[in-house]
């Protein structure tokens, strides 16, 4: 995102005053009422301007005092007399202060697009020095067997040289983990993959990160299945995932999972991916968000069944589209939509609210 230079803003006036005022009684029974006001004006230019004034008011029991006014010459005048204290407090130029607020305005909406936003997507991290390796998991926590793979691998990147691959296996990297630490550190309740893949989860690999959103942004991402299975099969389903859920200091089973790939995908074939025998096409999945709030996004992969034939995922380009429509009512149920929510849920596959991820009518993706 380019930067946005700031607009030179003209110095304003500063304003300071002070004031005194006191009660006194005259010997006659009469009170007196007497107070003082200064006020003090920066040019911005380095000069200051002073002027002062002062207002005493005499009463007697049951009558009305007298009124008067003493400007800073001394002079005394009647309260219908011209006020001799000019009113400087709002001295400052109306188009200076215009042009404050707008420079704020500005820097506001700078700072919330900075906040929504999901952190190295891509995995390419910083430009690496010599010698070492392009592309990392920074902002990314994982879990079990990952690492992060160029075209090298077989599958190009669907954007930049770098993209993430997330396995049931081992290799230098780590080794997967049972599937209810899995779940434990996606959020997800303790055999709920087990439900959602139809199967026995029984060990696998994952990434997250957490991110803020506004309502009717997108999240975005594109996805490949690697297998060493035989495709289709049913007891030994290998099966990939998306999780997301509202952020909290205790996610634990708070967080919805979306299956997006298994080894029925008609798509599998073999395309020369290195330690894989089979590879289904690129896919992209976009999810519509309907609640502003900080959230947490995963990815996952299980074997079902056994823990001996491999699995993976490559993930790239997951990425945070702000669209600025705001709330929206999903789609899938009659009757709902609304014109600004077409306009939202036009070129989605899902939306995402409390009742977790709802499709969309007319997606062409296999995972709904």
């Amino acid at each position: 995102m380019a930067d946005i230079n700031p607009t030179t803003t003209p110095e304003l006036e500063n304003n300071t005053s002070d004031s005194q005022s006191s009660v006194s009684i005259n010997p006659d029974g009469t009170d007196v009422r007497e107070a003082e006001a200064v006020v003090s004006v920066d040019d911005g230019m380095g000069g200051t301007t002073t002027d002062s004034g002062s207002a005493s008011d005499t009463n007697t029991d049951g009558e009305d005092g007298t009124d008067s006014m003493n400007g800073s010459n001394g002079n005394t005048t009647s309260e219908d007399e011209t006020n001799p204290i000019t009113d400087l407090t709002n001295s400052a130029p109306q188009e200076d202060i215009s042009e404050v607020r707008r420079t704020e305005s500005e820097a506001q909406q700078s700072s919330l697009m900075s906040i929504s936003s999901i952190n190295n997507g891509s995995f390419e991290g910083n430009p690496p020095e010599p010698g070492e390796d392009r592309g990392t998991f920074d902002n990314f926590r994982t879990i079990g067997d990952t690492s992060i793979e160029t075209n090298d691998i077989g599958i190009a990147p669907t954007d930049a040289e770098s993209q993430a691959l997330i396995t049931t296996g081992f290799s230098d990297s780590g080794g997967s983990v049972e599937e209810s630490d899995l779940s434990e550190f996606l959020g997800l309740t303790s055999g709920s993959l087990d439900a959602l893949l139809d199967g026995d989860a029984t060990e696998g690999s994952g990434i997250k990160q957490t991110f803020t959103a506004q309502a009717g942004d997108i999240v975005e991402f594109d996805y490949t299945l690697l297998t060493n299975e035989a495709t289709p099969t049913g007891i030994f389903n290998d099966s990939a995932f998306f999780t997301l859920g509202k952020s909290s200091n205790d996610s634990s089973g708070a967080n919805f999972a979306l299956e997006i790939a298994d080894t029925s995908d008609p798509t599998f074939s073999d395309k020369s991916v290195e330690g894989y025998s089979e590879a289904t096409d690129t896919k992209t999945i976009k999810v519509a968000i309907s609640e502003a709030g900080t959230y947490e996004l995963g990815f996952g992969i299980v074997d079902l069944s056994d823990t001996i034939v491999d699995s993976g995922i490559l993930v790239d380009d997951v990425k945070l589209i702000s669209t600025g429509v705001g709330p929206f009512s999903s789609p899938s149920v009659e009757g709902t939509q609304t014109e600004s929510d077409g306009a939202i849920t036009s070129d989605v596959d899902f939306t995402f609210g409390n009742n977790g991820f709802e499709p969309v009518s007319g997606s062409s993706n296999p995972a709904q």
